[in-house]
């Protein structure tokens, strides 16, 4: 493939992966919104946020193994199909019950893209390459998942709801047509399929058993027998998946890729990144909407710092990896996030709104920097691109899902630890309870940094030593 078009086939996987993960921060700034026009309770309307990330972290493993054997551009291009018109009928919703069906349809095009489109960028360009065309990729992917809230609100300010899936659907097609005009087309051969259908289903089962119990036990508290019962399900399913896949001839996963140390190390500090990103898009919105009062276009303006600065940040971070590595970059970036977190756990009502906007950006700065895929990628041997490239996605895809549910109970807990009382809605007589939650909850932010900053420490001094070992041998 020719340099223009490796490009060209770059910005198509980029603009449909972009689409995919902002849907699964987008919404948030729309569920009141969502909630008010179809009549439902707000916990309720939140359904819609958590079943699309949810699915997709169930679905993510099979679709990679099965793009491993039957090629993984005919899997990103029905996924873009499907993504598309999932976002159509989301638009086109006008109850809970069929929006929550549309996006579980939405989430099996998304999980389709996002098993692919790492493997498709590592097969397409050369390994000297790797981290621009990965750091523009996670550009885009970054911005998709920390725009959402600004985006969201931008679109809110001047059209209801519906908009934000309805604007994918144009992109989603011009997107499928370039991919048409620039991949390669593989033939499938179904025949080559096999499935380890007891290891997908003890897989998927344990990711929503998983879920289920911390929902459920942000409803009823996490103390409940019940909820204690499904969490231990969940990790029994987990060794049953292990056991399953050390066993089968075909294994749903080849759990060997997890023996090199960058591959898992870094599969894990992506994890840890992305739940903290989601902790801005969880707890920000009510800050800027409902402690300071401000428009949905307004706070939607302010969060947009997060992708100005990523757009910034993310492909000069690329660049310098393909010199000194992925991992310092990384490791670098990560201490940047502490000048943001601090600012969000200390900042006040009547601080000046410029502090908070240079927090974000720095938020912005951070996150761009952090580069997960070409840490994620390149530790993975060339016969587990493609499964690493869907590993990778799960990863961030778990990291968002579990962001939202632990910034999400830290809010919770933080406001009824001030109010002596179980709150879990914003209390409009009482501000002061959720900055207390608000600051309470970043703190646990900065907790995931700095686990992060051990783990990309400890896997630098690793390769250090193994460098040291090779020179002293030679």
């Amino acid at each position: 493939m020719q340099t223009r078009d490796r490009w060209i086939m770059l910005f198509a996987t980029s603009m449909v992966s972009f689409m995919s993960t902002l849907d699964a921060s987008v919404v948030n700034i729309a569920v009141p919104h969502i909630s008010r026009e179809l009549n439902v309770p707000m916990n309720e309307a939140e359904w819609v946020v958590s079943v699309y990330l949810v699915a997709i972290c169930a679905l993510l493993i099979f679709f990679g193994r099965l793009a491993d054997q039957i090629g993984r551009i005919p899997v990103f291009q029905t996924g873009t199909v499907i993504f598309v018109l999932g976002s159509l009928t989301c638009g086109l919703s006008s109850s809970l019950p069929m929006l929550l069906a549309a996006r579980l349809f939405q989430a099996l095009g998304s999980s389709m893209v996002m098993a692919t489109n790492f493997g498709i960028i590592t097969q397409t360009f050369p390994i000297n390459e790797h981290g621009r065309a990965l750091g523009v990729n996670s550009t885009v992917v970054q911005i998709g998942n920390v725009a959402g809230p600004g985006i969201g609100g931008v679109i809110l300010a001047v059209a209801n709801w519906h908009w934000i899936f309805w604007i994918n659907v144009p992109i989603g097609i011009i997107a499928f047509l370039f991919g048409h005009r620039i991949f390669p087309h593989e033939s499938v051969t179904w025949s080559k399929v096999q499935v380890d259908w007891s290891g997908y289903l003890t897989f998927a089962a344990a990711v929503i058993s998983f879920f289920v119990a911390i929902y459920w036990g942000q409803a009823v508290g996490f103390s409940t027998p019940g909820v204690i019962a499904l969490f231990i399900f969940a990790a029994v399913l987990v060794a049953a998946f292990i056991w399953i896949e050390k066993r089968v001839a075909t294994p749903l996963l080849q759990l060997g890729i997890f023996r090199s140390r960058g591959f898992t190390l870094g599969i894990i500090s992506a994890m840890l990144v992305y739940m903290v990103g989601y902790f801005n898009n969880v707890v920000m919105p009510f800050y800027l909407q409902e402690t300071l009062a401000l428009s949905s276009a307004t706070a939607g303006l302010i969060l947009m710092a997060v992708p100005l600065l990523n757009m910034v940040s993310a492909p000069t971070g690329g660049i310098i990896s393909d010199h000194i590595g992925a991992e310092k970059v990384s490791f670098y970036a990560l201490f940047i996030f502490f000048v943001p977190l601090i600012i969000f756990v200390m900042v006040q009502p009547g601080w000046s709104i410029a502090v908070l906007i240079f927090g974000l950006a720095m938020f912005g700065v951070a996150n761009g920097a952090f580069q997960n895929n070409p840490m994620i990628m390149d530790n993975a041997g060339p016969e587990y691109q493609g499964i690493a490239g869907s590993l990778a996605a799960l990863g961030r895809n778990l990291g968002m899902a579990m962001g939202l549910s632990l910034a999400t109970s830290l809010v919770y807990l933080g406001m009824s630890l001030r109010a002596g009382k179980h709150i879990t809605a914003y209390p409009r007589s009482h501000p002061d309870w959720f900055v207390f939650a608000m600051h309470f909850s970043y703190w646990f932010a900065v907790a995931l940094i700095v686990a992060a900053v051990i783990l990309i420490g400890s896997l630098l001094r690793y390769q250090r030593r193994a460098v040291q070992a090779n020179q002293s041998e030679d």
